[in-house]
């Protein structure tokens, strides 16, 4: 079987905070773009992820230094073994509101390194090029997306550390815009905002012409002081592929105050 702690390069008695530092630096390291002449690197990016996301769930861990413990190899679903594939791995470390708000950072040092980093980049590396949705700021594929959105709208009616919030009637009136501003997508640049520019987070939100037309109630996980946050956000009718909306106060916490949330609205096929 994989070997988890050699892959990360880190002891078996590694903290949290040595997993992330060491995801970090290899998600750089064989990021495909750094590696254009290894056809091994687009690989070895994945598998960095999939090591840590057994490394950093508690159960998964468990299981799987049991597994190397007892000197077997995955166990096919027998009780006790290890027998996540890559995929499961994947999908649950893309659930998880901690990897969420971590990743945000590594794709924006993807930016700044001039590496790729859109989400069709996300799609094809992590999850084949699969159409999906995101959710706090990370792409979920295929037949994921709608049980996920149900069980965040679950989750934030019955969770404790959760709290499901119904934001204004339409992201606009969120934003404090004029009517005029509304119905043309404007964003209001106030000069606060772009100091907290690198705490700001781009949420992209596909909808089919019909919804842009005529509106569309959707629900996001966030990340926050308290917690994991479901809001319930209400897409206002007339809106366009292309547009940015905003919702002040939910991006990511920094030393001046909290960074920006914006809805990117993409287009999808109906």
């Amino acid at each position: 079987m994989k070997d988890y702690y050699k892959i990360l390069g880190i002891a078996k008695t590694a903290s949290e905070e040595e997993l992330r530092k060491s995801y970090r630096k290899l998600a750089m390291q064989y990021h495909p773009d750094r590696n254009p002449d290894d056809p091994a690197a687009e690989e070895k990016f994945k598998e960095v992820a999939e090591a840590y996301g057994v490394l950093t769930d508690p159960v998964k861990r468990r299981e799987y230094d049991a597994c190397r413990a007892s000197g077997a190899t995955y166990a096919n679903g027998q009780t006790g073994g290890f027998s996540y594939s890559q995929e499961d791995i994947l999908k649950d470390l893309f659930r998880d509101p901690r990897f969420q708000q971590m990743f945000n950072g590594i794709l924006h040092e993807f930016q700044r390194s001039g590496f790729r980093h859109s989400p069709q980049f996300v799609k094809k590396s992590f999850f084949g090029g699969k159409g999906g949705i995101f959710v706090g700021g990370i792409f979920f594929i295929g037949s994921l997306a709608g049980p996920l959105l149900k069980g965040v709208a679950r989750k934030g009616i019955t969770g404790r550390s959760s709290v499901l919030k119904t934001i204004g009637h339409t992201v606009g009136s969120l934003l404090g815009l004029d009517k005029g501003q509304r119905r043309q997508g404007s964003i209001g640049n106030d000069q606060a905002n772009r100091y907290r520019a690198d705490l700001n987070i781009i949420y992209h939100t596909p909808l089919t012409d019909r919804e842009l037309s005529h509106g569309k109630t959707i629900q996001i996980l966030v990340y926050g002081d308290s917690g994991e946050q479901t809001l319930k956000v209400s897409i206002p009718p007339g809106s366009k592929a292309g547009q940015k909306l905003r919702l002040r106060g939910k991006g990511r916490p920094g030393q001046t105050g909290r960074g920006d949330l914006y809805l990117h609205l993409v287009k999808k096929d109906s």
